[in-house]
């Protein structure tokens, strides 16, 4: 676990005595996922090796917040990221570290903005932006594949969920969108913005939707 997971996590799982199954079990998850917005843009202007070098700096400052916060990181899907809060090792606060990680990766963004600035000057390149998508449910958490291959992964509704409203980001027009679920369970002081009820694809039934602005910590005994 020692590559998904901070040290602190993996110590805290040995320490706990509780061994995460080989198979699979259900599990309440916060899930995240965030992606770079304009991605497309950014490859077709830049060479491959460019393009590797801006995943390789951005991921390793994004996981490092995301580990930070207790964030177990599931997989790179291109320019994404997709994270769970709760797996392997459920804590109470997991939707409130999940938001926090959420803002703490918006600021990374920015910072990692003057980063592609300074690296490519007057390339013409769109300006670094990313999207951040959250839910909270129960999946099916564990190892998944063949026996040459694992993964320790998350599977289910809340994950398709998740990655949805990542998507949502850009229609909402803001950088964070969490769902009602997540809102209550990271509560209190969760400052919110714009709130829209959508219909996702593959989904019968709406889903109540929030731009995520900062989260008061003080409120938070």
């Amino acid at each position: 676990f020692a590559s998904y997971l901070s040290a602190e996590v993996v110590n805290a799982i040995v320490n706990s005595g509780r061994i995460p199954q080989l198979g699979g079990e259900t599990m309440s998850v916060t899930v995240l996922f965030s992606d770079i917005r304009n991605f497309t843009t950014l490859s077709e202007r830049l060479n491959p090796q460019e393009v590797v070098e801006i995943l390789n700096t951005y991921f390793k400052r994004a996981c490092a917040v995301l580990q930070e916060e207790g964030g177990c990181i599931d997989k790179f899907i291109g320019d994404a990221v997709m994270v769970e809060f709760g797996a392997p090792l459920p804590r109470p606060d997991d939707a409130r570290r999940a938001v926090r990680a959420a803002l703490r990766l918006r600021q990374t963004a920015d910072e990692f903005r003057l980063w592609m600035e300074q690296r490519f000057p007057e390339r013409d390149l769109p300006i670094f932006h990313i999207g951040v998508g959250l839910h909270t449910g129960t999946a099916v958490v564990g190892n998944i594949g063949s026996p040459s291959k694992l993964q320790y992964t998350a599977i289910g509704d809340t994950v398709n969920l998740a990655s949805r409203l990542e998507g949502v980001t850009k229609q909402m027009a803001c950088a964070i969108v969490a769902s009602r679920a997540t809102i209550e369970a990271a509560s209190p002081g969760v400052i919110l913005g714009k709130r829209e009820t959508i219909t996702v694809k593959g989904r019968s039934e709406a889903v109540e939707v929030f731009e995520v602005l900062d989260l008061e910590e003080s409120n938070h005994a």
